[in-house]
């Protein structure tokens, strides 16, 4: 079986980089399959984590000034994007292409593919885009409903719309789409006997993740609390407004900003909570890590991600989109709880199982091989 995936880039440190990654590395390293990762604009970075030497990487090239990639600017790529892709598709001759970016690749991959099947992943919540439209100006928001009618023509062209969760699955309501979440591969982790009292949290300093809201939470809680930490990991757009923000407040209970780590699991094996404050989320591979190293979960119930994965009151404790008070009294409980803490990690650890590379890739092998026969037939 010959695969197509195509992306932007893969360098970022997030959990779509790096789920990405480790799908087309399982695809050629446990099916045998041959790989193709075809990116717009790699920059010839390093990739967040190491890619199979058995999946080829094919870099466009494709540098587009702006903003945006729809800017009027790059309108004399938009050609240039189709033949390189024409080109790499008829070179390879893939069974079946996947689409996981919402740039151009999104638009033109059904018309470029022909008759070979074709798959697009939605690995942005539909809440992000209205909350992010809701935000732009009346001449920027008619733009990008030209831009959107242009993207649903080209689904309905898709041979499948793969969504992450049901939240997302019922809000589209396609006729060509089904769900498979992403996965998680568990592996031998530390002991976790070491744990420190941190309450921790991973993930881009960026409006999505909300950690202007975690600043307020923690101020709300550093009264009610003794000797505890918040340790942040990321990089963003968004550093020097939240340092700001947080230099108005004189914490007992340090609230502390570091660098994106590549040290992952060392981090969460120190850690004692692990707490999600977003505003938007659709499938977060960071609460699948959290849980594998048996660290309960606190977390704003936003949509429409963290309810699927987390089960509130059992692994964690899920409340109300951005109600600072609420995701304050949920880590004040696990922090006086010790036992309570235990009691959901280790019911995390058993559930994040579900979620085995075994398990969710057969599904998308089953889809594949469907659609591919269907396609040759």
């Amino acid at each position: 079986m010959r695969l197509l995936y195509l992306t932007d880039n893969v360098y970022l440190h997030g959990g779509f980089e790096k789920i990405l990654i480790q799908k087309v590395n399982y695809w050629a390293e446990v099916y045998g399959y041959d790989i193709v990762l075809g990116l717009t604009n790699q920059e010839g970075k390093p990739p967040f984590v190491p890619i199979s030497e058995k999946v080829r990487v094919h870099d466009f090239g494709l540098e587009y000034p702006g903003e945006s990639v729809f800017n009027p600017k790059n309108f004399g790529l938009f050609k240039q994007q189709y033949k390189k892709l024409k080109a790499l598709i008829d070179e390879f001759k893939p069974d079946a292409i996947f689409v996981l970016t919402q740039r151009l690749f999104h638009i033109i991959t059904p018309f470029a593919a022909g008759k070979i099947p074709t798959y697009f992943e939605y690995h942005t919540s539909y809440y992000g885009f209205e909350l992010g439209n809701a935000r732009l100006s009346f001449p920027q928001r008619a733009k990008n409903s030209i831009i959107d009618f242009a993207k649903q023509l080209a689904e309905n062209r898709y041979t499948k719309i793969v969504y992450l969760n049901q939240a997302e699955f019922d809000h589209y309501k396609r006729k060509n789409s089904v769900i498979i979440p992403n996965f998680y591969n568990v592996i031998e982790k530390q002991s976790g006997e070491n744990r420190k009292n941190i309450a921790i949290s991973l993930g881009r300093l960026s409006f999505q993740k909300g950690y202007d809201l975690l600043i307020e939470t923690w101020a709300k809680l550093d009264q009610k609390i003794e000797n505890w930490e918040m340790h942040v990991y990321g990089n963003g757009e968004n550093r020097e407004a939240l340092a700001e923000q947080l230099s108005k407040h004189d914490f007992k209970n340090p609230f502390h900003f570091f660098e994106a780590t590549d040290v992952i699991d060392e981090k969460l094996s120190e850690a004692s909570i692990y707490v999600m404050s977003s505003r938007f989320e659709t499938f977060p591979m960071v609460l699948l890590e959290a849980m594998s190293h048996a660290l309960p979960i606190v977390s704003f119930d936003c949509p429409t991600g963290p309810a699927s994965i987390s089960t509130n009151g059992k692994d964690g404790i899920l409340v109300r989109p951005d109600d600072v008070s609420e995701l304050a009294n949920g880590l004040q409980k696990l922090i006086e709880n010790p036992d309570l803490r235990r009691e959901m990690g280790s019911a995390g650890e058993i559930l994040v199982k579900r979620f085995s590379p075994q398990i969710v890739m057969k599904q998308w092998d089953d889809l594949i091989k469907t659609q591919v026969f269907k396609a040759k037939s």
